[in-house]
């Protein structure tokens, strides 16, 4: 079983639920990113998503997109990023997981970029803009590292195309609550009949993201999947000039209190 099988596994013996942070990797710096992923155990964290900067981020919103415009404006790299992750690895137990898009992946060799993702310790892969016949082509890599993927069920997913992409999906589904960019919402969605049409396709633990970004949301969130993902608010403290490690855990500290 991968990492994030034993995490989901574990929880759901003790009928707990996951919280998931999103980072943006390298931001406001590759020092930031290490000192959050360290601190994510004792923050109440079970996971995390590591966002690879990208010049066209896919559907996120201003906070993430600027957040990635200015940490390759400051120099970070896929390969230095990914020296960050190798070196925080052994300083946490949570589960990390690249958030990357399709362009890198193939930019960097498909399979040979997979497989560069496990040796330096991450546990799952996202890729955001890949199709599902595209994603057949990864995943014998995907099984082979032992890495967790899941594919991103929009409101707009049809239920016709909603077993296609179940069934690539492994460790968990990503499950869109809202529709447009990410960013913070003063509500979230009922997501009940959405969640019970995806437990009627798989097992597999249910992870729901955009627009979470307080404790109430998260219990919301997490009253009907396994997990919740914060991105775009946890990034939002995280501006250059303040204490962003700190701010960083004490507000993934604040959403654990949802769980």
């Amino acid at each position: 079983m991968s990492r994030i099988d034993d995490i989901f596994s574990t929880l759901r013996a003790e009928n707990k639920r996951a919280l998931m942070p999103f980072v943006v990797g390298g931001y406001p710096g590759l020092d930031v990113t290490e000192m959050v992923i360290a601190g994510l155990d004792g923050a109440g964290a079970a996971m995390a998503e590591i966002g690879f900067p990208f010049s066209d981020p896919i559907a996120d919103g201003p906070v993430i997109a600027a957040a990635m415009h200015e940490t390759l404006e400051n120099g970070t790299t896929i390969d230095t990023l990914l020296a960050t992750i190798e070196r925080v690895r052994p300083r946490t137990e949570a589960g990390l997981i690249a958030m990357v898009s399709e362009s890198i992946v193939h930019r960097r060799g498909g399979g040979t970029f997979i497989e560069q993702l496990a040796s330096v310790g991450f546990d799952g892969l996202i890729i955001p803009d890949i199709d599902h016949t595209a994603a057949d082509e990864l995943l014998p890599t995907v099984d082979a590292c032992d890495l967790a993927f899941a594919m991103l069920i929009a409101p707009t997913t049809t239920p016709q195309r909603l077993p296609e992409l179940v069934d690539r999906c492994r460790g968990f589904v990503y499950l869109l609550a809202q529709t447009g960019l990410t960013g913070a919402r003063e509500e979230l969605p009922d997501l009940t009949a959405r969640v019970a049409a995806i437990r009627a396709l798989t097992n597999l633990p249910i992870a729901a993201g955009f627009g979470i970004s307080t404790p109430d949301q998260v219990a919301a969130a997490t009253a009907a999947c396994d997990a919740a993902i914060v991105g775009s608010a946890l990034v939002d403290r995280m501006a250059p000039g303040t204490d962003a490690p700190e701010a960083a855990l004490a507000f993934i500290d604040m959403l654990s209190n949802g769980l």
